[in-house]
């Protein structure tokens, strides 16, 4: 059989049932292999799910076939009669080995993602016609791109964070927080700041640039102001932010091109320090943050 064909299929069952019948494999040799197969999904089965459970068994026992696909097809270079060698010379737990090490990668890449890919995700049935190998390189790529978000959030956090930064690894709040971050950036360069973060004296000088000059105008220097910062970035930070439409800024586009409300929006899009963000909502017990306000909030609590 073309290894085409068998690759859309349970590779390892096809290569036993192929082997037996063209005698390459012995009836005691299958029926050693098939003993190993069961003794490996029991011990998936106790170890990741339950034994007592048919169906969980069962789970077991594709999990078992998807490892061992995984890792007799990363070892054979598309050869059916090389995939034949391998389990007659190295043996069925050898391909389990060997794909549970492709498994294991995602460790490698990003702990944290890996707690987050569950093993049945490489369960085959005995007539799935999944591509494991592809499977696993899916997860392969998620993971890297995990990781890349993980880091240029740390990063961008480094220079941008007005506030203590707690770890965190739920993909979504990263993404969240790491556009408040480049939306601060980008509104920084616009009232041509230097600083990497925003006080009550440039959080005003930017409300004020925002609400008296011409939406074209602004948008005009919005884009330039993209364009330099993605242009500063290093190649890799630069092709992953345009990738992954974090340069595109739409909602703070949409809030400039609106002019309504913007000191009801503009905050919520910002990186701002909760003393700020205190100030911003009248909430004196936000503390100072050395703006000209706060001497109001000092002559307001000496007794006259």
């Amino acid at each position: 059989m073309k290894i085409a064909e068998l690759r859309n299929k349970p590779f390892i069952l096809l290569v036993l049932k192929d082997g037996l019948a063209q005698g390459y494999f012995t009836e005691e040799f299958v029926h050693k292999t098939k003993q190993q197969l069961s003794d490996m999904s029991l011990r998936i089965a106790s170890d990741n799910l339950s034994i007592i459970y048919a169906d969980h068994i069962k789970k077991a026992c594709e999990i078992v076939l998807g490892i061992i696909n995984l890792g007799l097809l990363s070892h054979c270079d598309n050869s059916t009669e090389k995939a034949k060698e391998i389990i007659k010379t190295q043996g069925i737990v050898y391909c389990f080995r060997a794909g549970w090490a492709k498994y294991a990668e995602l460790k490698q890449i990003s702990a944290e993602y890996f707690k987050q890919v569950k093993l049945s995700s490489y369960a085959l049935g005995a007539n799935d016609t999944t591509d494991i190998t592809q499977i696993h390189a899916d997860f392969v790529e998620k993971g890297q791109n995990s990781l890349r978000l993980f880091n240029l959030h740390r990063i961008m956090s480094s220079q941008y964070a007005a506030n203590v930064v707690l770890p965190e690894t739920d993909e979504d709040y990263l993404r969240f927080e790491l556009q408040k971050l480049l939306n601060s950036a980008i509104a920084l360069k616009l009232i041509d700041s230097q600083e990497k973060v925003f006080n009550n004296e440039r959080y005003e000088q930017l409300i004020t640039y925002l609400s008296h000059t011409d939406v074209n105008l602004i948008l005009e220097k919005f884009a330039l102001c993209v364009e330099n910062f993605a242009g500063s970035q290093p190649a890799a930070t630069k092709a992953y932010l345009e990738e992954t439409s974090l340069l595109d800024f739409n909602e703070f586009k949409s809030i400039i091109t609106s002019q309504k409300k913007l000191t009801v929006y503009i905050p919520e899009i910002l990186e701002l320090s909760v003393n700020l963000t205190n100030e911003l909502n009248d909430d004196f017990e936000g503390g100072y943050d050395f703006g000209g306000d706060d001497l109001e909030d000092i002559a307001y609590l000496k007794p006259e």
